[in-house]
This record gives C-alpha cells, sequence and structure tokens, in this order.
C-alpha cells in the first residue's frame, strides 16, 4: 500500500500501521496535492496512487488560574527549550503544490479586457504561423489606458525604431519599460508594455501599481489594438523574459478565494524539454472525473523561451479556479494526471522520461 500526506510519498507495511501524535503549534504538512497519475503505453500497467492531505492542527494547552505566588527555598530550574518544528517532508518528485510570486497587478483596469489573451500564449506560436512570443496580450481598443504592474523606475519611454528591445528594431513601436525591485526576488524585475498608442510617463520617473502609463495602441509590429505585456527577470534582455502567467495576480471568486496555477515539466530521456507538446487541461465536476470544460495549450515552443527561475517549467496556464482537474498529454505515451489547483498557488506537475526506463 502506497500513502500520500498532503502530497509526500510514504511506503507503509499492510501488517504494522505506525502512528506518531506530536503535539505542536502552527505546524502544517506539505501543501497537499489530492492526484492521480496513470501512464498508458504499449506493455506498461496503468497505475495509481491514493493520496491524503494532512494538516496538522495543534494548540496549547489553557493555563490554569493560580494564586499568589508562595515562598519556595528550592534552586529555580531554566526552563525546557521549545525543540524545533521538524523538516517538511518533500512533495513527490512528480506533483507538488507551491507558493506563487505573484507580485504584479494586472496593466488594464479589472472593469476592462483584463484577461490574457488565449490565442497567443507565452511560448507559443499559433501551430507555427507567427514568431515565438515572449509576451501576453491583452486585447483592448486603442486609447485605453495602460497601468504599472508594480511600484518601479521608469527606464524606457519612447520608441525601438532606433534602440532595439527585441531581435529586431521596430518590433513593439511605442513603449515603456519599468524596473521593479519586488519582494522575496533577489534580481530586479522589469515589465514591459508594447505597441501603445500614448505614451505618460518620462524615463527616472517612478511610478506607483495602478498608475497610468499610457494608452493601448498598435505601433510596431502588432496585429490588431492590443496592449503587449513582458516580464523580464535580471537584466533588460528580450533573452530573460518570463511567463506572466507566474507573476500576474490572479483573479478571485465572488466570495474573495483567488484562483491558481498549473504549470509543469516535459522532459525527455536525456532531460531535455520536450517542446510543443499538445496539452489539454480539463475541468471536473466536483465529485468525478466529468470534464465540465476543456482547455488546449502547447508546451513552449523552442529553446528561446525561458521558465521561472524556481520551477523551470514548460507550460504553464494561469488564473484557473480552485479545484480537481486532469492534465493529459502525448510524451512517450498518454500520460495522465488528475490534480488539485489550490487557492493562489501553484500545481506542478513533472513528466521525466528517464523515470520510465528505472
Amino acid at each position: 500500500m502506497q500513502l500520500k500526506v498532503a502530497g509526500c510519498k510514504l511506503n507503509v507495511s499492510l501488517a504494522c500501521i505506525l502512528v506518531t501524535t506530536v503535539f505542536l503549534t502552527g505546524v502544517t504538512a506539505c501543501a497537499p496535492a489530492d492526484t492521480e497519475r496513470s501512464t498508458l503505453d504499449d506493455g506498461q500497467v496503468a497505475v495509481a496512487s491514493e493520496q491524503l492531505s494532512v494538516t496538522i492542527t495543534t494548540s496549547s494547552p489553557t493555563p490554569l488560574a493560580v494564586g499568589p505566588p508562595l515562598a519556595s527555598t528550592s534552586t529555580p530550574q531554566p526552563p525546557t527549550p521549545t525543540p524545533p518544528p521538524p523538516t517538511p517532508t518533500p512533495c513527490p518528485p512528480d506533483i507538488c503544490n507551491y507558493a506563487g510570486h505573484f507580485h504584479l497587478a494586472r496593466p488594464i483596469a479589472a472593469e476592462l479586457v483584463d484577461v490574457i489573451d488565449p490565442t497567443y500564449r507565452y511560448g507559443s506560436t499559433q501551430d507555427g504561423l507567427r514568431e515565438t512570443h515572449l509576451g501576453v496580450e491583452f486585447v483592448n481598443p486603442q486609447g485605453t489606458p495602460v497601468l504599472a504592474a508594480a511600484d518601479g523606475v521608469v527606464i524606457v519611454a519612447g520608441n525601438d525604431y532606433q534602440t532595439p528591445y527585441a531581435a529586431v528594431p521596430g518590433f513593439y513601436g511605442n513603449l515603456v519599460i519599468i524596473e521593479h525591485n519586488l519582494p522575496g526576488i533577489d534580481e530586479p524585475v522589469f515589465t514591459l508594455y508594447g505597441h501603445l498608442y500614448e505614451i505618460h510617463v518620462e524615463v527616472d520617473q517612478h511610478v506607483n501599481m495602478g498608475e497610468s502609463i499610457g494608452t493601448v495602441g498598435f505601433t510596431g509590429w502588432a496585429v490588431g489594438e492590443h496592449l503587449h505585456f513582458e516580464v523580464r527577470q535580471g537584466e533588460n534582455s528580450f533573452r530573460k523574459t518570463r511567463n506572466p502567467d507566474l507573476w500576474l495576480r490572479p483573479h478571485n471568486e465572488d466570495n474573495g478565494q483567488p484562483h491558481g496555477v498549473i504549470a509543469g515539466q516535459i522532459l525527455d530521456e536525456f532531460g531535455s524539454p520536450i517542446y510543443g507538446t499538445k496539452i489539454t487541461i480539463d475541468q471536473l465536476s466536483p465529485g468525478s472525473d466529468e470534464s465540465i470544460s476543456a482547455i488546449y495549450l502547447d508546451a513552449y515552443s523552442d529553446w528561446t523561451v525561458n521558465g521561472d527561475n524556481r520551477w523551470g517549467e514548460t507550460f504553464a496556464l494561469g488564473d484557473l479556479p480552485a479545484g480537481k482537474y486532469r492534465v493529459s498529454f502525448v510524451a512517450r505515451g498518454l500520460q495522465v494526471y488528475e490534480v488539485e489547483v489550490l487557492p493562489g498557488q501553484i500545481t506542478m506537475i513533472v513528466f521525466d522520461a528517464r523515470e520510465l526506463e528505472e
């Protein structure tokens, strides 16, 4: 029998179960990942594993009421030191949930179209019809206000006809780039706003999150009116982009519960990314495996697309309501994962073909 506690595998003998009771304050097990995985291929047997999400919640004993202290001739004893909490058990290598770094506000106001255009996601090529996309798009009409995604300093405000900020000059047309110092990130982060119609800021100007920096247009290589938005980490280079889905704050449900993200790695027998894999993500009906909606996307298209510094993902899909999902793709056979998206967290899947050989 195999038992997963909060997404962490344990091998348990059927003949004996060791139960340990721990009294701690504020100790929470590894983030839950209520999942199943099956691999169907020639000569392979489908394997299912049960998981149990466990959170240890404890409280300190209620202190007793006592009267005035009594005189004592005994020597006071030093208090017994509190033992440190145990190191959390790591999650299994194929799936786990993590807290994200959603530091950036959306660059379009909530009452307008502030969702990422699904037809041209980060790292995709529209089935080879367009260049590899190193940003995302917010489709809004010309003149729509564009907002700073975080506090920062403007380092570029103008156009790229003379000084290129992509592989070729003139790609972004009118653009603004802001440098940010974000909490918990030890490198500078840059946000780029391209194809603008108007620019409302100047170089070296400090801006606040939500401040208007320009308006939507279709300058440069734009196809239609939209905002092109990028996140760059470490340096202001189009070779240092990251997936905005992993940085933008997710939307909330009506009850205030934030959405989450599914991301993953798809690796071959040499540990290299398998580019362009077709992926289907089904949202499942509560209490069943029936699909109530499906989203289709591609793994990143080539080596020019960077994964996150922490997760190194080869695909990601953000802004998903919390709940159960089925992720499926073909890589050395049909791979199927059933996962749970948790509010405000990233559910990370890892398929590594090297494990099939073990």
